[in-house]
């Protein structure tokens, strides 16, 4: 669809979309060795979908470098994955990552330009 192209192009990675969404959840989980190398540490952290090194593995790939797959993700995170196997939206609809985005980008705008898209065929 074209509005991933458009989203890609705005969208700047920050991470401010999902750093303020009270439905986003994803981590990295880090080993931190004490200097004995006999002892660990391991740890949750939140993190972002939106940032470019969230899908890099350790070969060096990155599944959704591109931000318009960045953004594609998301949204269907939100608005398809969780609905089809829950039968619930992953988008409570607060407008936090709307108001936090420094683009503009509008969650529910992109909702209603998919859903459009895919009824007028």
């Amino acid at each position: 669809h074209p509005i991933w192209a458009e989203l890609g192009d705005r969208c700047l990675s920050c991470g401010s979309c999902t750093n303020v969404c009270p439905t986003c959840y994803c981590f990295n989980v880090i080993d931190s060795p004490d200097l004995s190398l006999t002892e660990a540490i391991r740890m949750r952290r939140w993190d972002s979908c939106q940032l470019d090194e969230f899908a890099r593995v350790a070969s060096g790939e990155n599944f959704r470098e591109a931000r318009a797959a960045r953004q594609r993700h998301r949204m269907f995170r939100k608005g398809k994955w969780l609905y089809e196997r829950f039968g619930e939206m992953g988008c409570v609809g607060c407008g936090r990552c709307i108001r936090a985005c420094l683009t503009h980008i509008n969650i529910v705008d992109t909702f209603n330009t998919l859903y459009a898209s895919q009824h007028r065929r």
